[in-house]
C-alpha cells in the first residue's frame, strides 16, 4: 500500500513538473511587444526599397507579415463599445470582417505602402512579466519631409503579443475616430444599421486591391 502511495505521488510531481516545463517554454516562446512589428516594419520596407511600384509584392508581404499582428476582434470591440454584447456572434464576425477590410484600405496598407523612400525609428520599451497592455511607439522619417509618429497599443493574448489600436499622427482608430463614427449608426439602427455603415463605405472605396481574410 505504501509502495503504491508513493508511486501515485512520484507520478503526480513528474506531471506537474511537465506541465510547469511547459508553462514555461510557452511563456519564453511570446517575443517581446516590439519584435514583431519592427521585423514586419523591415520587411515591408526591404521590398520598397527594392521595387517600390510593385504594389502586388508588397500587398502581400503587408498581407502575410503584418495584417496577423492585429486583432481585427478587438479592435471593432473597441470602436462599437458597449453596443457589442448586444450583437449576435454572425453580426459581429460581419462587423469584424467589415471594420477589418476598411482599415486595411484606409490606414493600415497606405501607412506601410506609402512612405517609400523613409526609416523607421522605434522608441526602447521594458516590459515586465506582469504587464499585458502596452504602447509601442515609431517614427517615419526621411530627408526634408515632416516626421509621422505611428503608435501601436499591443495587448498580450494566447497566440501572442497583437495590435490593437492604432495610431497614425493622431488619434486612435479605434477608440478616437470609429468609435465616434458609429455613434449615429448604432443609436439609429442598431448592430445591422452600423453592418450597413461599414459596409456602404467599403463599397464607396477604391477596390482595385483585393482584401485576403487570414
Amino acid at each position: 500500500m505504501l509502495k503504491n502511495l508513493l508511486k501515485k505521488q512520484l507520478i503526480t510531481f513528474a506531471t506537474a513538473m511537465l506541465l510547469g516545463s511547459l508553462a514555461l517554454s510557452a511563456r519564453a516562446e511570446i517575443s517581446a511587444p516590439d519584435t514583431d512589428i519592427k521585423n514586419a516594419v523591415d520587411a515591408v520596407l526591404i521590398v520598397l526599397k527594392q521595387d517600390q511600384t510593385d504594389k502586388k509584392k508588397v500587398q502581400t508581404v503587408v498581407d502575410s507579415k503584418v495584417l496577423p499582428l492585429f486583432d481585427f476582434t478587438l479592435m471593432t470591440k473597441r470602436a462599437v463599445g458597449h453596443s457589442w454584447r448586444t450583437a449576435t456572434a454572425e453580426q459581429k464576425k460581419t462587423l469584424v470582417n467589415e471594420f477589418r477590410d476598411l482599415l486595411v484600405r484606409v490606414f493600415i496598407a497606405k501607412a506601410f505602402t506609402e512612405n517609400t523612400n523613409r526609416t523607421v525609428k522605434f522608441e526602447p520599451i521594458k516590459v515586465t512579466e506582469e504587464e499585458d497592455q502596452v504602447t509601442v511607439k515609431s517614427l517615419i522619417v526621411g530627408q526634408g519631409k515632416s516626421p509621422i509618429e505611428v503608435d501601436y497599443d499591443m495587448k498580450k493574448t494566447a497566440a501572442g503579443w497583437k495590435v490593437v489600436d492604432l495610431a497614425i499622427a493622431g488619434p486612435r482608430l479605434a477608440l478616437d475616430i470609429y468609435s465616434v463614427q458609429f455613434r449615429d449608426p448604432l443609436q439609429q439602427n442598431g448592430i445591422d444599421g452600423l453592418i450597413k455603415f461599414l459596409s456602404d463605405k467599403n463599397r464607396a472605396i477604391d477596390t482595385s486591391a483585393p482584401i485576403s481574410r487570414q
